[in-house]
């Protein structure tokens, strides 16, 4: 990487047209990756500099040119941005990117717009046609994707354009056989072991709450699969290709929560960490994220401390500070976040839980890729009350 493309890499993401369009004309390349994989184009687009990504395509520069980590194209960055006129600059230049999929995670720009809340962007697109049988690696359809959200405006928006769910269903499975790993035939027992895991981990968690006796038979046939049959659990199995102790720190213990359900998450962390499960290993879909970061998005505090007693404060201080290659969200952001949405009777669980993620050496003025900290979220909460007692706990010395 030369000393250029950095300088151009600074330019793209500060907006700063004019200074790169002199370093083009000096006989600068903006179609280069640096270190960290990005090019100025993906910069300038996930940032909402619609001017600077104007200039740079029409300096042709390669709007097909992905992350070289990530694999987002810089459409789906301008999703992360919300900025309209970025993404219509876009796919003005490159139309069939409007349904483009990033492979990581299902998304196209619409799904990255319901994702993060901009009901401008996704009118924008819903009425220009985007394709709504595409789903998440999770297969939720925009519509889907929205009512997890509880976005009822967003939903408001989505319904006259949503796609039958048969073929949201289809489309699905087509995504899961192309994202599927190939694996040589002298791995296919160990890998048999990792699916049937991850497998198993994620049945017991949904049955849980409906069969209380489910959390002793799941503890039973995990530890059996370890034990017994030799699993490997760091091993990366399933269709979405994640380790098993991500699997269970995914998700809410249930609304209203259930006590079994939650004793059976807590109890598998506990075996797998005891079994040498690594809270820092990151699955391939459909965030590329670890434990510490998983668990925080839904408030597994628990979790959170039996993972803190398997890493050393380094680790762990990195970890939490971990920059995700999707999107940039730390630990701290996903928690921040979920904390300004939180119901009064879970903010309080967010709000100890950011609390001891500061004791543990976690910043709050890490930028996330569109440039927002963590405690920008908590300046922008609309309660003044959360807005106040997140700032607080934010300004703690670490």
């Amino acid at each position: 990487m030369s000393q250029d493309i950095t300088t151009a890499i600074t330019l793209g993401k500060a907006g700063d047209t004019d200074a790169l369009m002199a370093w083009i004309a000096a006989g600068g390349m903006p179609d280069q990756h640096d270190a960290d994989g990005w090019t100025p184009l993906l910069w300038a687009s996930v940032r909402g500099h619609a001017d600077t990504v104007t200039a740079l395509l029409a300096k042709g520069a390669d709007s097909a040119m992905a992350h070289a980590r990530s694999a987002a194209l810089p459409i789906h960055m301008a999703g992360q941005s919300g900025d309209v006129a970025t993404t219509k600059v876009l796919l003005e230049h490159t139309p069939a990117q409007m349904d483009a999929v990033w492979d990581l995670n299902g998304h196209t720009v619409l799904l990255q717009a319901v994702f993060y809340g901009y009901l401008d962007l996704a009118r924008f697109l819903v009425e220009r046609g985007a394709n709504t049988t595409i789903t998440t690696a999770r297969g939720l359809g925009a519509m889907e994707f929205a009512q997890q959200f509880q976005n009822q405006a967003l939903m408001d928006i989505l319904r006259p354009y949503d796609s039958p769910a048969d073929a949201k269903a289809r489309y699905y499975q087509s995504y899961l056989r192309r994202i599927a790993p190939t694996v040589p035939p002298e791995e296919q027992a160990a890998q048999a072991l990792a699916d049937r895991m991850v497998g198993l981990v994620s049945d017991g968690l949904a049955d849980a709450a409906k069969d209380s006796t489910t959390v002793d038979r799941t503890l039973a046939a995990v530890t059996a699969l370890i034990e017994t049959d030799g699993a490997d659990v760091n091993r990366l199995g399933g269709p979405l290709q994640q380790p098993p102790l991500v699997v269970a720190v995914t998700g809410n213990n249930g609304l209203p929560p259930s006590p079994d359900m939650a004793r059976l998450r807590l109890e598998l962390a506990r075996v797998l960490l005891a079994k040498g499960a690594d809270p820092t290993l990151h699955e391939r879909h459909p965030m590329g994220a670890h434990t510490v970061i998983r668990a925080s998005v839904f408030n597994h505090l628990d979790i959170l401390k039996l993972c803190a007693g398997h890493l050393s404060a380094q680790q762990l201080a990195d970890a939490i500070n971990e920059i995700p290659v999707v999107n940039g969200l730390t630990a701290l952001h996903d928690n921040v976040l979920r904390a300004t949405m939180a119901a009064p009777d879970h903010f309080e669980g967010y709000l100890d839980q950011a609390r001891w993620f500061m004791a543990n050496g976690a910043r709050s003025d890490i930028e996330d890729f569109s440039g927002v900290t963590q405690q920008n979220i908590a300046e922008n909460a609309k309660d003044p009350e959360v807005r106040r007692r997140l700032l607080e706990v934010l300004r703690m010395s670490a």
